[in-house]
């Protein structure tokens, strides 16, 4: 490991708690805003001019947050746990579970291609997280579609 990634691995604590401290102190999304930050920070690590690392991922983590709160401004969330949702399909009703895990059968590539979809990225956002050609992303969406309604609907 080069040494700006083992400073980056010593910083790891300091980082950790002002991400809890972000995100209300829930694990999960500390844990993944941490990480966010700190593969920013590596790749960035040529526009560090040196003095306070720790200082500087910070920064990099509050916009990083700031940027996620901006995306979710103007979206609703439901608790599904209890949800049951209606088909289009004879009236049959599909338990979100259900769902979850006709999704769990399809292959991994559908699985990222439909959560990504569900997140509202764009195709070309999609290509290039997946680093695959947006003509994939757009084929791959309708056979995965096609996947999942055959999971679900038999």
């Amino acid at each position: 490991m080069s040494i700006f990634g083992n400073n980056l691995k010593e910083i790891y604590p300091d980082i950790r708690r002002v991400a809890m401290k972000l995100v209300k102190y829930n694990d999960a999304d500390a844990d993944d805003l941490v990480q966010k930050a700190l593969l920013k920070a590596f790749e960035k690590q040529e526009s560090f001019k040196g003095g306070n690392l720790t200082g500087w991922v910070v920064t990099i983590m509050k916009n990083l947050f700031i940027d996620d709160m901006r995306k979710l401004k103007d979206k609703t969330f439901v608790d599904i746990d209890d949800e049951v949702l209606v088909s289009n399909n004879d009236d049959k009703y599909l338990d979100v579970a259900d769902t979850i895990s006709a999704l769990k059968r399809l292959g991994q590539k559908c699985q990222n291609i439909l959560s990504l979809i569900a997140e509202e990225y764009k195709y070309a956002e999609i290509s290039e997280k997946l680093s695959i050609p947006i003509g994939t992303v757009m084929s791959g969406l309708t056979r995965c579609r096609k996947q999942l309604y055959k999971e679900l609907y038999g």
